[in-house]
């Protein structure tokens, strides 16, 4: 009898990074529901762009690349990113055009923090019970889920290790949670905490606003426990090979992109009410609760 031939599926192929030419992404809060609203605000800005003489403005936003794919294209005219990896280097050598504020709670000016969640039932009321627990995040090289988690746990890890749960991870630090489950995005954080299947996370305070309006049985499956310090938010970034007057059309058009009466709708949808112009040297701050933390024994959230 001859054997049936196993057919292989081919392998889905990685996304190519982008084409020397310009490219303007929004995904770091670019959720699906928000889709339309993002490409509202894109279309008002580019038109802007084009009438302020800026040459090669996308008529689309880059959707299929990665973020990191995003930040190191050489065309890259407008992108956001956080400041943890601006400052680690994994964007590569960009411009800072302007930290967007955002009108959300939680949230100052320029300056945002990272909200710990537990489940609605918990009965959990400080960070010193979730010792041995599960925490989920959304990626090590994110600041609010992350960096900023990793710096309050720190001060809890410091005070409170029990012989329990003093083995050292791999980095050679104590392990405070029994388990970190890495989720790939703050979404899946939120819904690993909503279903039990983890015990905290840290979330973006932008980004639980703008879940909380779309999936409000979502978020009412989890409370605020506490929050994280304050950090500089995420900014809107350029190429590094931009000029100093393309900058400057840059944070003109997008003011008045903001600004725009017409778009009121639209900048409600995406929280945005204003930016600010911030030196690459407020971003040091990131880097602050990053040897905060390894001065406290504490360099990998374990």
């Amino acid at each position: 009898m001859t054997k049936a031939k196993t057919v292989k599926k081919p392998k889905k192929p990685a996304a190519k990074a982008p084409s020397a030419g310009a490219v303007a992404a929004y995904t770091m809060y670019g959720f699906d529901w928000l889709r339309d609203d993002v490409r509202a605000f894109w279309g008002a800005l580019a038109g802007r762009l084009k009438d302020a003489g800026l040459a090669g403005v996308p008529a689309r936003l880059s959707w299929k690349h990665s973020e990191e794919q995003q930040w190191k294209a050489p065309g890259l005219m407008l992108g956001q990113t956080c400041g943890f990896p601006l400052m680690k280097g994994l964007t590569g050598p960009v411009r800072l055009v302007a930290t967007p504020s955002y009108q959300v709670p939680f949230v100052e000016g320029a300056m945002y923090r990272s909200l710990i969640i537990v489940g609605k039932d918990s009965e959990v009321s400080s960070l010193s019970h979730l010792m041995g627990k599960v925490a989920a995040v959304n990626k090590p090289s994110s600041h609010s889920g992350y960096n900023a988690f990793r710096r309050l746990v720190a001060d809890y890890a410091r005070q409170n290790m029990s012989d329990a749960f003093d083995a050292p991870d791999r980095a050679g630090g104590p392990r405070y949670f029994a388990k970190v489950a890495l989720t790939g995005s703050h979404l899946g954080s939120l819904q690993a905490v909503a279903a039990g299947k983890a015990d905290v996370a840290a979330i973006d305070a932008v980004s639980f606003h703008l879940i909380s309006r779309h999936m409000p049985e979502l978020t009412g499956r989890v409370r605020i426990l506490t929050t994280t310090l304050p950090a500089p938010g995420l900014p809107f970034i350029t190429a590094a090979s931009r000029t100093d007057a393309e900058l400057r059309t840059l944070r003109t058009a997008l003011g008045d992109t903001i600004g725009d009466q017409k778009l009121r709708r639209v900048m409600e949808n995406l929280g945005f009410n204003g930016f600010q112009v911030l030196g690459r040297d407020a971003y040091g701050r990131v880097l602050e609760f990053e040897r905060d933390a390894e001065n406290m024994g504490y360099p990998v959230l374990a």
